[in-house]
């Protein structure tokens, strides 16, 4: 597991790891102000298949201070399940896949502004 990712020009500093689990933190905005990465994963067994598999949880928190210094924290998560079945181009697929819909800025924008 790599110690330090980097994302967007944005340094998460590994804070622990943990059997199924683990934390990064970059402060670059101040230490009360983190940018968090939490990645946790947990085996599974589909209910309709019955195949096992492990789902991976990554989460990302923005922790900032509103105008009002009231502290508030936007998060996005990641979810991947990933069966025991799957092959190497399924897994690259639907990554890709979401990649490109979190880059497509109009879909961003009509989920954020129209979905209830």
């Amino acid at each position: 597991m790599n110690a330090d990712l980097t994302f967007n020009s944005i340094v998460f500093k590994k804070s622990f790891d943990e059997n199924g689990g683990s934390k990064r933190q970059a402060t670059g905005r101040g230490i009360n102000t983190p940018d968090v990465m939490l990645i946790k994963s947990q085996p599974y067994i589909d209910s309709e298949t019955k195949i096992p598999g492990t789902r991976y949880n990554v989460r990302v928190d923005y922790v900032g201070i509103d105008a009002n210094l009231v502290k508030f924290t936007t998060s996005a998560y990641l979810v991947i399940a990933v069966p025991t079945n799957a092959s190497a181009g399924s897994i690259t697929s639907v990554i890709a896949s979401f990649k490109a819909m979190v880059a497509d800025t109009d879909l961003i924008a009509n989920v954020l502004n129209s979905e209830t």
